[in-house]
């Protein structure tokens, strides 16, 4: 693809790989072996590997695999990913780490066994709560699993080390639909876009009347506001907005589609870079432990331990008693006690320790309900140069006004990430990345109706989960595609390629459109990703609605929030925190 020669592409490769946990490097060589020696048999009848193919065929059994049944699909995009990454990424050495100036304490002391409050995992909910705890005179301790991340040059290597699995981790079920989520200091908030939308306040009501006044709007609407406040947020200046935004926009107005503008964004000095997934490179984005972490340095109340993982527990066994504490790190195990641990692991790893210690009544909910933003991308070829990878990756957006629960947001596509996500293959990919410098890229996602499982059978690093696509959400998320297709035309588009794995995908005007059914889509047929995974530990289902799990454990992530939000959930999950925090500190503990 890129003209790279043999051996220098394999270099690449392999230095990919040599970042990948040992199941992901099993998976990419089965990928590889299958592409290579099953497919052909499989859907051309040809005993021979791949390069012995002719280029017809090699096209056409390309052409098949990206259109396959989603387990199918997801076995050959192993190794496709790989070296489809290598062959775009840019030639530039690895980027130093960036250490924050004034960082708190890198481990425990040795000296200490007890704290007042142990934090597990440093994403909104777990930075919102330790910073707050800690300002408010706990001895908290917060362990990370990750490590602070450096902003490489190659998004993929980004991914590779500092998302969960190595982003190649996705639900089983009848779509292909991977859940990107953080594994490195702030979590998911290292690698968002910073995108800052408060939940709907009909949604806060709601949990209001569900919850007999135990959780309270109007205090949430203050959390939020402090959240806000800490974080900086601030709406997305047109400078550094991506041209991807601005022709969005173009469309939105063509169609006098109401409310679309830009975004508001944790922020400070923004350059528009367009790295926010893969870690910014100027420090510039306001994650969870620059907002709550850097402003407690040198202060003796917190102590940060990352690389370090929450192994097991004992809640305590009467009130006021000690949770006693196992965490593993790279100098082994250490056994510590708190008056409170808050699980801030995730929606994919808190219900893994609920399930395990049989936390609370509702213990064996744990792990349902899953609810997700299931999303796509398209791509819009213009005259001019657009740069689709430069500016605010998700500086403008907005609702669909006429298919309720759709939002579209801006997105950012690397080149090397771009190689990979493209739904075509052969000489068409070829094509489009030929001229990519003239793409725009944007996104759209659904507030779930279905909702999915999650277990752990061999334990919480590799959990199975079971996700089906609604009908609803097919129906609307096809819908969506095409109606964001056709406001690209309206801003001047040439063509547009949309996240349809099966032909027709590549449109050449809006009339073209009608070839496309979105009632008659399958879930299969959607190229998808999954954002933002929620509920798996519910307030009002398996938590209490004063976030509390059992005697001294609570919950403060993503997995705590009742149902899909329909916005991005940051802003939610740092007021859950902060609230938390707020509740524990006053040693108040309402009825649940």
């Amino acid at each position: 693809h890129a003209g790279l020669p043999e051996d220098g592409l394999a270099e690449a490769v392999r230095r990919r790989l040599a970042l990948m946990p040992l199941w992901t490097r099993a998976y990419v060589g089965a990928s590889a072996w299958a592409a290579r020696w099953a497919a052909p048999l499989a859907f051309l009848g040809r005993l021979a590997p791949l390069e012995r193919l002719s280029p017809r065929e090699r096209e056409r059994l390309l052409a098949k695999l990206i259109g396959a049944r989603p387990a199918i699909r997801g076995l050959f995009l192993g190794a496709r990913a790989v070296v489809l990454a290598a062959c775009y990424a840019p030639a530039a050495p690895p980027a130093p780490p960036r250490r924050a100036a004034g960082e708190p304490a890198a481990k425990p002391s040795r000296s200490r066994a007890s704290y007042d409050v142990i934090v597990a995992g440093s994403g909104a909910g777990g930075c919102a709560a330790a910073g707050r705890l800690a300002e408010l005179g706990a001895r908290v301790l917060l362990v990370e699993t990750g490590v602070r991340a450096a902003s490489p040059p190659d998004a993929f290597e980004a991914v590779l080390r500092y998302y969960a699995h190595g982003g190649f981790w996705s639900p089983t079920g009848n779509c292909l639909m991977p859940v990107p989520t953080g594994r490195a200091l702030g979590g998911t908030t290292t690698i968002n876009s910073g995108t800052c939308l408060d939940p709907p306040v009909e949604l806060l009501a709601g949990w209001e009347r569900e919850s007999r006044g135990a959780f309270e709007a109007a205090e949430f609407g203050g959390l939020l506001a402090e959240a806000r406040r800490r974080l900086g947020a601030r709406r997305a200046p047109p400078e550094t907005a991506s041209v991807s935004s601005t022709l969005f926009l173009r469309g939105a107005a063509s169609l006098g589609w109401p409310n679309a503008g830009y975004l508001d964004r944790a922020e400070t000095s923004c350059s528009g870079r367009g790295r926010c997934c893969f870690v910014c490179p100027d420090g510039a984005k306001t994650t969870a432990d620059r907002a709550f972490l850097e402003p407690l340095a040198g202060r003796p109340e917190l102590t940060l331990a990352t690389g370090v993982s929450l192994e097991s527990f004992r809640p305590a066994e009467r009130r006021g008693g000690p949770v006693r504490v196992r965490l593993r790190g790279p100098d082994g195990a250490a056994s510590v006690s708190c008056r409170a641990l808050i699980l801030a692991c995730g929606a994919l790893t808190t219900p893994y320790f609920v399930r395990r210690q049989r936390l609370g009544a509702g213990w064996r909910s744990a792990g349902d309900g899953l609810s997700v933003h299931p999303a796509a991308k398209l791509f819009a070829l213009f005259d001019e140069r657009v740069e689709g990878w430069k500016g605010v990756p998700q500086g403008a957006g907005c609702l669909d006004p006429e298919l309720p629960g759709l939002r579209y947001e801006g997105v950012s596509t690397p080149l090397e990430i771009a190689a990979m996500t493209l739904p075509l293959e052969g000489r068409a990919l070829r094509e489009w990345m030929d001229r990519y410098e003239r793409v725009a890229t944007f996104g759209l996602m659904a507030a779930d109706s279905g909702r999915g499982k999650i277990r752990y059978p061999a334990g919480p690093r590799f959990p199975w989960v079971r996700y089906d696509l609604h009908p609803a959400d097919t129906f609307r998320l096809s819908a969506g595609i095409l109606r964001l297709a056709r406001l690209f035309f309206a801003a001047g588009a040439s063509r547009v390629l949309a996240p349809f794995v099966t032909a027709p995908n590549d449109f050449g005007g809006a009339d073209a459109l009608r070839r496309r059914d979105p009632k008659a889509t399958r879930p299969g047929e959607l190229q998808l990703m999954a954002f933002h995974p929620l509920g798996t530990c519910a307030m009002g289902r398996v938590a209490g609605w004063d976030q509390r799990l059992a005697e001294g454990v609570y919950v403060s992530d993503g997995s705590a929030v009742p149902g899909p939000l329909g916005v991005n959930p940051q802003m939610t999950i740092y007021a859950l925190g902060l609230r938390l925090a707020e509740r524990l500190a006053r040693g108040s503990r309402p009825a649940a």
